[in-house]
């Protein structure tokens, strides 16, 4: 392939930091496109799981934005089953999931803790969130890759605003409880 065309190639198993940076400060394993275009592809996809699973499976994403204060942010994330993904909404915006691989349970709740959507998703489908509306994840595959997309720019401490009514996550047993009280509002 001509070098011209290879622009918009990525490897995150090799960072070319001309085109990737790790955030390092991130909660999870993240990396930055530092430039445009970017294509995620299968081989892509191949390496967010080999980095996932060398880091001892941990969550990974690559964003595809420069970093935390564009306004608009585009990420592919990588989230293991069997983790507490707890209740959060935005308070000036709403997520986007675009599911790549694997099924993922999406759950809307009213501001008392109410259940108010759960639906399952699986590769190429889509759901939306309100506008500061709870909501909340459960990977139910081994493991699900979805394409996030949402405003930016990322507002750090005050980002996710997480749900008093839902465990905190400390206490692993009540997490524990929580999730299979959630995973009976899914369809069957």
């Amino acid at each position: 392939m001509p070098d011209e065309l290879a622009l918009s190639q990525v490897s995150l198993m090799e960072i070319d930091s001309e085109k990737l940076v790790e955030d390092i400060g991130a909660k999870t394993t993240a990396f930055f496109c530092r430039s445009l275009p970017v294509l995620i592809n299968a081989r892509v996809i191949s390496e967010l799981k080999e980095i996932s699973r060398r880091r001892g499976n941990t969550n990974v994403r690559i964003c595809l934005h420069d970093g935390p204060d564009a306004t608009h942010h585009d990420m592919v994330a990588l989230e293991w089953a069997n983790r507490y993904y707890r209740p959060h909404k935005h308070a000036h915006k709403g997520d986007t999931f675009h599911i790549v691989e694997g099924q993922l349970g999406v759950f809307a709740f009213d501001i008392f803790g109410k259940v108010t959507d759960a639906v399952i998703i699986g590769p190429g489908e889509i759901y939306r969130t309100i506008v500061n509306g709870y909501h909340a994840i459960l990977p139910l595959s081994e493991f699900v890759i979805h394409h996030e997309s949402k405003p930016g720019p990322f507002e750090a401490k005050d980002d996710s605003i997480f749900a008093e009514w839902s465990p905190d996550g400390s206490d692993s047993s009540e997490a524990e409880a929580y999730i299979a009280d959630l995973r009976r509002h899914l369809p069957q």
